[in-house]
């Protein structure tokens, strides 16, 4: 076919090109990172550009609309709109084809160029990829392989007849090869999005989880048990009624990232700068050479529904923040303190709680080393505040002059993020003798819990319930109300709690977004 030729092919025979070299391209993709996991698999990378690029209001939309599935199905989505995209300008493929050499493979080249192109602006690197560089030189072959099968497709498609004017015999007989190749292009890219997504590179040579080896520090200043109380034992063997700490497989997963960071920590290091006298960087065995503390803690989702289950307690273990700090010396005029994670995620608290003794650079929980997926080597932990101002896989903390927005403040939710006290109902079921119990948890950040009531007649009346004695004032608290019969049928059983401030939670029911959920928990008795 020369230069300049005019070109006649099958209706669609270039978006079907386009998908196809698409399919290739996310299976070469997938195996380029099965085989070098450091290297990303780009639909990931897009689809998190697409989250750190999606305004507030938006991306809180789609949070409420679908909860925790709105992070796997942007990749889906992202996926969806990079082979619609590759179709799209397949469809150039009859104009630019007659207009460069070695058509159409030069002209599968160019459009592979613009996938080529969106991948490397989304690209972010950090310390668990490679540079912009080498993930650049990756992506060739990966853009060569994808331009040839685009091409060779076209050209195969080429070789359909067409009918032209006035010619009555139809379509030639048999399966469609358009048709064909589209479901293979499909195919491939399917298969190549679950062995991307999949990482299994990341499985075959990635480290064991951190968290399934037990920390051993030199130097640990241990978190004291409370003493019983005489009703304590009544707690025991309460069906349904959650342990005090969490076990780590058990803890609750919420995360911002798609795929949690494997960090190397012999490459990783902690730094610490802004607006101090002496910026540094700490390795992660010096950090685990400090003096380091023992905390109980129950961490909350801010997202957690009223009842919710985003919330589980453990035995935390890390060095204060402010040892970190006063190392660094902070100056005069300082504001708020910034946590970064390694992939952009970051928060800020105000410079005075980052002074104070509570908050720590965690790098333990239960007596294992930190697991990855809550944060190793280290994460923030401040006690009373929710979850999203505590960043996992923690890379930079920077003293700043101003306040400072955060990733979800940016995107509508509260900026103080201070825990509201809550209460659960976890069981409500007959025991032996046929009484009934009614039990949960409690939780109100770092103000403790004073008192839990119950009402048995749907708000009408309150009675006080038994509390056990709790591992912290900044850990849930566990309550039980014994009946000495079930209510009736259809009666609302509704739990509220009292802080140790004396403050009652919220009776009005209201969503997490923006600043957490209020509103009684409970349950209809008799019911299922």
């Amino acid at each position: 076919m020369a230069v300049g030729e005019p070109v006649a092919s099958p209706p669609g025979a270039g978006a079907v090109a386009g998908v196809v070299g698409s399919g290739v391209a996310l299976a070469a993709a997938a195996l380029v990172h099965t085989v070098f996991p450091r290297v990303p698999f780009p639909p990931l990378e897009v689809a998190s550009a697409v989250v750190r690029a999606t305004p507030g209001a938006i991306a809180t939309f789609f949070i409420e609309a679908l909860g925790h599935l709105a992070l796997p199905l942007s990749v889906v989505a992202t996926t969806v709109g990079f082979l619609a995209l590759s179709a799209l300008l397949g469809t150039s493929m009859p104009v630019l084809a007659p207009r460069l050499p070695r058509s159409p493979f030069g002209a599968a080249v160019v459009l592979a160029l613009v996938l080529f192109a969106v991948a490397l602006l989304a690209f972010e690197p950090d310390p668990v990829t490679v540079s912009l560089e080498i993930y650049a030189v990756a992506m060739i072959p990966v853009v060569g392989v994808s331009a040839w099968a685009a091409g060779a497709s076209y050209r195969r498609l080429l070789r359909t007849p067409v009918p032209g004017p006035g010619d009555v015999s139809g379509p030639p007989s048999g399966p469609d090869p358009s048709r064909r190749a589209l479901v293979r292009g499909l195919a491939l890219g399917g298969v190549g999005l679950v062995v991307g997504w999949a990482g299994i590179g990341r499985l075959l040579v990635s480290r064991p989880n951190p968290g399934d080896r037990p920390l051993r520090l030199a130097n640990v200043s241990v978190a004291p048990r409370p003493t019983p109380a005489a009703g304590d034992a009544a707690f025991a063997g309460i069906p349904g009624l959650p342990l005090e700490i969490t076990p780590l497989d058990s803890f609750y997963v919420v995360d911002e990232e798609i795929i949690d960071p494997d960090v190397d920590p012999e490459r990783w290091s902690l730094e610490i700068g802004g607006l101090v006298d002496r910026p540094y960087r700490i390795s992660y065995e010096e950090l685990l050479s400090l003096s380091a503390v023992e905390r109980y803690v129950t961490l909350e989702c801010i997202s957690n529904p009223v009842g919710g289950d985003l919330m589980s307690t453990a035995r935390w273990t890390g060095v204060p923040l402010a040892d970190l700090l006063g190392r660094a010396g902070v100056r005069d005029g300082a504001v708020e303190v910034v946590s970064t994670a390694i992939g952009g995620y970051s928060d800020s608290i105000p410079v005075d709680e980052a002074m104070a003794s509570s908050p720590l650079v965690a790098v333990g929980m239960n007596g294992h080393v930190l697991p990855r997926e809550h944060g190793f080597p280290a994460r923030l932990l401040v006690p009373g505040l929710y979850g999203m101002k505590q960043p996992k896989w923690l890379e930079r903390i920077e003293v700043v002059d101003r306040p400072y927005t955060g990733y979800w403040e940016s995107r509508g939710w509260s900026k103080a993020a201070v825990v509201k006290t809550m209460s659960r109902i976890d069981t409500a079921t007959g025991v032996g003798g046929g009484s009934y119990v009614v039990a949960g948890v409690a939780f109100a950040g770092d103000r403790g819990i004073s008192g839990v009531e119950v009402s048995t007649d749907g708000g009408t009346s309150w009675r006080e319930a038994e509390l056990k004695t709790a591992l912290s004032n900044e850990t849930w608290r566990l309550w039980r109300y014994e009946l000495a019969s079930p209510p009736a049928a259809g009666v609302r059983v509704l739990v509220r709690a009292t802080d140790g401030d004396g403050r009652v939670q919220i009776q009005a029911a209201s969503p997490p977004h923006p600043s957490g959920a209020t509103g009684y928990d409970e349950v209809i008795a008799g019911g299922s």
